[in-house]
Order: C-alpha cells, then sequence, then structure tokens
C-alpha cells in the first residue's frame, strides 16, 4: 500500500549508497505505446515512461532522452555514431534516433541502485557495401548482413590478446509481422575478468528498406547478470516486457518490395 513512498525515486544526502536488498523501478509502471515511422510501414512497442531519481545538492539522476516523435526515420537529420578506430573500414553507416532509460532504486530514499537503457540506431549499407547489391528484405541476406555488422562492431575491440566482447548468443527470430521478422540475440561483456560473470547487452534487428536495418540495444548497466540476482531479475523483466510487445504494420510500398523478393526467392524462411 505504501509502495509509492518507499520506493519513491529520491535520494537522500545522508544515504551514501547504502546496500539496498530489494528494488523497484521504474516509477511509472504502466507501459505506453511508443510509435516509430519508417515510410509507410509504423514500428510499435510498449514501455513505461521514465522519470528521473530526484535529490538534493547535486544528488539524483536526470534522463537523457532521444525521441523521433512521429518523424519519419528514413527522412531524419540524426546523430551520426561512429565505430572504434580499431575495426577495419566500415561498409555501414549508423545514426541514433532514440535513447531512453529507466531508473531503479531501494527503499526510503535510498536512491538509485540499477539502470536499464535503451538505443537504437538506423544502420545503412554505404556505397562500398556489398549488400547494395541484394535486399535486405530477403530473411537471409539479413541474417548475413547482422553477421557481419556484428563483426565490425565487436570483432575487432580486443585488449592485448584477448577479446572484449564474446557473442552473438542466445540468437533467435521474433516475428513483427506476416512478413518481417526481427533477429534477437545477446552481446557478453567479458573484459577485466568478465567471462565467467560478463556484462550483457541484448541486441533486436529488423530491416525496413532494402538497404537499412534498425539495431535496438538495450543495455543492463554493467549489473551482474548471473551474480546480483536481485536486480537481474526487474531488468530481464522490463527488457522481455518492451521485446514481446514489438509489431510492426508493413505498409503497401514496403510489401511490394518484399513480394518481389518472394517471387525470386519463395522460401522467406
Amino acid at each position: 500500500m505504501w509502495d509509492w513512498l518507499k520506493f519513491f525515486p529520491f535520494e537522500h544526502p545522508r544515504n551514501v549508497h547504502p546496500k539496498a536488498n530489494e528494488i523497484r523501478g521504474p516509477y511509472l509502471t504502466t507501459p505506453v505505446n511508443n510509435k516509430w515511422i519508417f515510410d509507410d510501414s509504423a514500428f510499435y512497442f510498449k514501455a513505461p515512461r521514465s522519470n528521473p531519481v530526484f535529490g538534493l545538492f547535486g544528488d539524483g539522476d536526470s534522463v537523457d532522452g532521444v525521441k523521433p516523435g512521429l518523424m519519419n526515420i528514413l527522412k531524419g537529420q540524426w546523430e551520426r555514431v561512429y565505430g572504434g578506430s580499431e575495426s577495419p573500414p566500415d561498409c555501414w553507416g549508423t545514426d541514433l534516433f532514440y535513447r531512453n532509460e529507466w531508473y531503479f532504486v531501494g527503499p526510503w530514499f535510498s536512491g538509485k541502485q540499477a539502470t536499464f537503457s535503451s538505443l537504437a540506431l538506423l544502420v545503412s549499407a554505404n556505397n562500398e557495401s556489398k549488400f547494395l547489391n541484394s535486399s535486405l528484405l530477403h530473411p537471409r541476406v539479413f541474417e548475413m548482413a547482422v553477421a557481419d555488422y556484428l563483426d565490425s562492431s565487436y570483432g575487432y575491440k580486443r585488449s592485448g590478446e584477448s577479446p572484449i566482447y564474446r557473442g552473438p548468443l542466445n540468437w533467435r527470430i521474433q516475428s513483427l509481422s506476416s512478413t518481417i521478422k526481427a533477429v534477437v540475440c545477446d552481446i557478453h561483456h567479458i573484459h577485466n575478468g568478465g567471462k565467467d560473470n560478463p556484462m550483457l547487452r541484448r541486441l533486436v534487428f529488423f530491416p525496413v528498406t532494402d538497404h537499412q536495418f534498425v539495431q535496438v540495444v538495450f543495455n543492463f548497466g554493467g549489473v551482474a547478470i548471473y551474480r546480483d540476482d536481485m536486480r537481474t531479475k526487474p531488468l530481464m523483466a522490463l527488457c522481455d516486457s518492451i521485446i514481446n510487445s514489438m509489431h510492426m504494420t508493413v505498409g503497401e510500398s514496403t510489401l511490394a518490395k518484399w513480394n518481389k523478393v518472394k517471387e525470386e526467392c519463395p522460401d522467406m524462411s
């Protein structure tokens, strides 16, 4: 009955980051509809509203969000994101059009205990890409493109002789519509002793044009996913609820392109 007060998102300066034995979040728990527009197609998901953690004298945390609203994401001017210098020349251009984060707090104004965040990138094949000669609306081409993108994004990052990332893991297909499917997979950050207790990123990919796809990244904020069950469970529950709510309405022009691919390659599995 008093959980609204017990887990109010406020950090009291006298609480010097006490170790909580339970957490709750986000404070605004009711999921709301989100819509991203890609020409005549629309992508939907449900997620709670974000809220800051309040505090005095510089304590607390704000929400640094980016929302596309109802703008056509394929036509927008977004923040360009660049890869690391250790990777080979990249055949993908990436533009950030969405960012959000949700805070989980401890009881009685003990403040933030965990952060779950998400971002979305529009990934476009550039003029050097081998994928300009085929359509990402074909599932097998799309899977090869995702594998290529993962390799350039994570495969060359090393600490000495050791890789920093491991993956993709738990690769699965999720239906967004009767035609368009998404790929869901995990990347483990295993640097600095994290081989047995990695930090997790969960990724969702889905195509939006012949030569563009979307990458959604869910970041668990460094939570020890195999050792910190108290924090892992609520963050996982929020992540699963968002991914499970994802679906897409495919517009006529996009569907026509998909049908054209199917005429040439009837097996669209």
